[in-house]
């Protein structure tokens, strides 16, 4: 393994617009989509950059709260990947959807071929989720685990080692996610930093919380990310 900074589970927070997956209907469960341009862009009409489909992800949202539920998920995963030779990405987490609070699986949207794989062990375990019905966009609050390695890169910024355009910014305190969402639309708008999706994170590391401002982009480019840390770190000495 590289030298790397941190590794672990790493808590991933976002607001997004989801909608139902139109060529899901053959699915007998819901299946909602994400739109990676939501939040992508600062403001103004740009057109669908098809380079970004792939950053797609699906929930499926759980019918029921089950006791225990990261640690299941992560266990089907796991025993999932070692029957059949495959490298699914099947994260644990919860989510809004139409004022309601759900568990939910996130996947990437070109495992979809292995999801019928994937519903059949999770619910072999006691594990239900909604039925596919017709229902409208929501903008929701989303929240998940995933393993992370976190390289640095400069001071106090570090890059996904597995994703080169997933980039974390340490953050000097734990923020309120409405708050942190209005600091990065400022910045958006004021700063001349525009073509980039943001989250925020936490690694429980040593028995210590590293908390992170995330920053996902194909187009960052990186000897940036100082200046931006800078406009961060400014704005949150203001709350």
């Amino acid at each position: 393994m590289e030298n790397l900074a941190y590794a672990g589970l790493s808590f991933l927070q976002k607001r997004q617009e989801v909608a139902r997956l139109q060529h899901g209907k053959k699915f007998e469960y819901l299946i909602l989509e994400s739109d990676p341009t939501q939040g992508y862009y600062s403001k103004g009409d740009f057109p669908i950059n098809k380079e970004h489909l792939h950053d797609h992800h699906y929930y499926l949202l759980v019918k029921k709260p089950v006791i225990c539920f990261d640690d299941k998920v992560f266990r089907i995963a796991s025993k999932v990947n070692e029957k059949t030779d495959l490298s699914l990405h099947i994260s644990p987490g919860q989510m809004t959807y139409n004022n309601k609070n759900h568990q939910c699986i996130r996947i990437k949207t070109d495992e979809l071929d292995h999801l019928q794989l994937i519903l059949d062990n999770l619910i072999d375990d006691g594990i239900n989720f909604l039925k596919n019905k017709n229902v409208g966009q929501y903008i929701s609050d989303i929240q998940f685990k995933k393993y992370i390695e976190y390289k640095q890169v400069s001071k106090g910024i570090f890059q996904d080692n597995n994703n080169e355009n997933r980039f974390f910014i340490t953050l000097p305190k734990l923020i309120d996610f409405d708050q942190y969402l209005k600091i990065i639309e400022d910045i958006k708008k004021n700063c001349d930093f525009n073509l980039f999706d943001s989250f925020l994170t936490f690694l429980y590391y040593k028995s210590k919380m590293i908390d992170f401002a995330g920053v996902y982009s194909k187009h960052c480019d990186q000897a940036r990310l100082p200046e931006f840390k800078d406009n961060l770190d400014k704005e949150l000495k203001t709350i």
